[in-house]
């Protein structure tokens, strides 16, 4: 039988400001910890690099499509909301009324507490209790969010706070306004209904432009690096760790947005690994011990040339 959750209201104010030179970083803690925005002033005035979120509050089941939030403790779609625990058990995940998946975790529906602020950076805590929401484990998110020179720099690492061994996955989902992206990873997965299936033979695209049809990309064995084009033809590099080496690339029909989110594994990866499918990115984590994911958002910057690209 499905459970569903309570659709509360997440409230977006009062929002935090960090800074670094002419980067500035707006976050609302209380609404899934996620950035609201995230720009530059330059000669030009204010240049947003993330679709900027105005909205002050909105139902937690149908969020406004902008900013930034985290995806923990599993990114994208777990398909009918149940996978097989690393013990045998069958976990029943609670969703929102007329949700058939469990949806992006639990982090980008709560609020999240301020353990530090300071002029450019922001310390949040998640703390998710045992069963909570169908989960069985207890563990606890923190995110550092941090303006510098050349943009801004996100991290997330999660904590396993129960007595068994709990699988994990993270990421981030910004909404950038940019026009294309292009990254490079070896595996496209095919998918239906945004639930992956498999590996694909077919070799991944390297650009990705935004469309009107619209379309979503599973990627795996990305190399981190990625670099958006915007139409008044400035340019944001990214740089996600090891840890982040799947993507996801959304650009739904006729949006004004294109989504690259830095993963740490494939959509319904958790039932994916349970029927033996390799390379998913699942991470089991014992009692007491963490995992760990950043991103880097460089403002402005040159592609650096990659191993086999022409000089």
């Amino acid at each position: 039988m499905t459970k569903f959750r309570e659709v509360v209201t997440l409230n977006a104010e009062p929002r935090l400001s960090i800074s670094s030179g002419p980067h500035v970083i707006e976050i609302a803690p209380a609404a899934g910890g996620r950035i609201t925005r995230f720009a530059t002033q330059g000669a030009r005035g204010w240049q947003d690099w993330l679709v900027p979120l105005t909205a002050a509050s909105w139902p937690c089941d149908a969020w406004p499509k902008g900013g930034s939030y985290p995806l923990v403790p599993f990114s994208n779609r777990v398909r009918d909301a149940r996978f097989a625990a690393p013990g045998g058990s069958i976990v029943e995940l609670a969703t929102f009324p007329g949700m058939a998946h469990a949806l992006h975790g639990f982090g980008q529906f709560a609020a999240w507490n301020v353990e530090l602020q300071e002029a450019d950076c922001v310390v949040l805590r998640y703390v998710h209790g045992e069963g909570e929401q169908g989960w069985p484990w207890a563990f606890e998110a923190v995110q550092l969010i941090e303006a510098n020179a050349q943009g801004a720099r996100l991290s997330m690492r999660v904590a396993n706070r129960s007595a068994s061994p709990m699988p994990v996955g993270l990421g981030f989902h910004p909404y950038f306004g940019a026009h294309e992206a292009e990254l490079h990873a070896t595996t496209h997965w095919r998918h239906e209904a945004e639930i992956a299936i498999e590996p694909t033979l077919k070799p991944p695209a390297h650009r990705h432009v935004r469309e009107t049809e619209g379309y979503t990309r599973y990627l795996s064995g990305w190399d981190g690096r990625a670099t958006l084009r915007y139409a008044d033809g400035r340019t944001l590099e990214l740089q996600a760790d090891d840890t982040l080496n799947h993507a996801v690339v959304h650009c739904p029909a006729g949006a004004r947005y294109l989504c690259v989110e830095p993963v740490s594994h494939v959509s319904d990866g958790f039932n994916l690994a349970a029927q033996g499918l390799p390379r998913t990115g699942i991470a089991i984590i014992e009692p007491g011990s963490e995992i760990r994911a950043s991103l880097a958002m460089a403002t402005g910057a040159s592609p650096a040339p990659r191993d086999g690209d022409a000089a």
